[in-house]
């Protein structure tokens, strides 16, 4: 799995008979459990999916043990995912103590969803996670902050990549640009979580740098075990979203009264329309992150 993560939000059309076929088989190679339902019923295990018999029949007529000759093909793409997603995946294996925590994605309706339809795999992973961590209650709320703050830094990362490829999100479904309308700048994603948030995310990667330094740190009974969490604040903290070169994405504070016009902004609006939908005076407050950048004429 690539860095890239080369997806879509949304696909222009259906795929191919030929196309759905090669994400068939690439579900295949990460999940066992998968292979062995379309060995043995191919016809139920790929209900829904438009592929020719005779491209089934070649499927399945190749040895079995082959979809699993390389072992190590989830792990290495579960790195990749784990770099983005660093800080939240590290709290869920603190509250689980097992990577099938992590792993277990890759058989999950998340995962096949995200191949079949040719999504995003790192938003696919943030979606798992949030199911997981859902259901873990309070001990969990830490994981859940950093959680949603990360994902929404892996949606600005992709808004932006799918803009520079001519398929900008914020105006796919809108007609065509008029100059009447603002619209976020791509990949601009304004994101509100618990505060404490951020403090937490610090909190833990400078713990995950520490013990970075001794590889084989996990098998000491005498490592340094992560200090307790800082508190969540009942308050709410909201974050600016810019993506960045090299990948990066920057985070700068924003005030809570920004958040619901840039949030409405993520497709055009017209005068009237954003007015309505952010309330009076929103027309004109825009006009100070049309400058700031953060916003685009549309």
């Amino acid at each position: 799995m690539s860095r890239e993560d080369r997806g879509y939000f949304e696909e222009d059309v259906a795929p191919a008979p030929y196309v759905a076929m090669q994400r068939v088989a690439v579900r295949m190679l990460f999940d066992p459990a998968f292979v062995a339902a379309v060995y043995e019923d191919p016809k139920g295990a790929l209900s829904g999916i438009d592929v020719p018999e005779g491209l089934v029949t070649q499927l399945v007529g190749n040895d079995r043990r082959l979809w699993g000759a390389d072992h190590l093909r989830r792990s290495r793409a579960l790195k990749v995912l784990l770099e983005e997603f660093k800080v939240s995946s590290t709290l869920a294996l603190s509250l689980s103590r097992r990577l099938a925590t992590l792993d277990g994605f890759f058989g999950s309706p998340h995962f096949h969803g995200a191949v079949q339809r040719r999504g995003y795999m790192a938003l696919g992973f943030a979606e798992y996670l949030a199911d997981d961590l859902a259901g873990r209650g309070e001990v969990a709320a830490h994981a859940r902050a950093v959680l949603a703050l990360e994902a929404a830094m892996a949606r600005s990362r992709r808004m932006a990549r799918e803009a520079a490829r001519g398929r900008d999100p914020s105006t796919r479904a809108a007609s065509e640009a008029r100059g009447d309308r603002v619209v976020v700048a791509p990949g601009r994603v304004a994101v509100q979580v618990p505060g404490g948030t951020v403090a937490t995310v610090q909190h833990v990667e400078r713990w995950l740098f520490e013990a970075s330094l001794v590889p084989a740190l996990g098998l000491c009974e005498d490592a340094p075990r992560p200090e307790p969490l800082p508190p969540l604040a009942e308050d709410a903290e909201c974050w600016l979203l810019e993506p960045a070169d090299g990948g990066n994405v920057d985070v700068a504070a924003l005030g809570t009264e920004w958040l619901p016009l840039v949030a409405a902004c993520e497709r055009p609006r017209t005068r009237a329309d954003l007015d309505a939908v952010v309330g009076a005076g929103a027309w004109e407050r825009a006009a100070s992150l049309l400058s700031a950048g953060v916003l685009r004429r549309w």
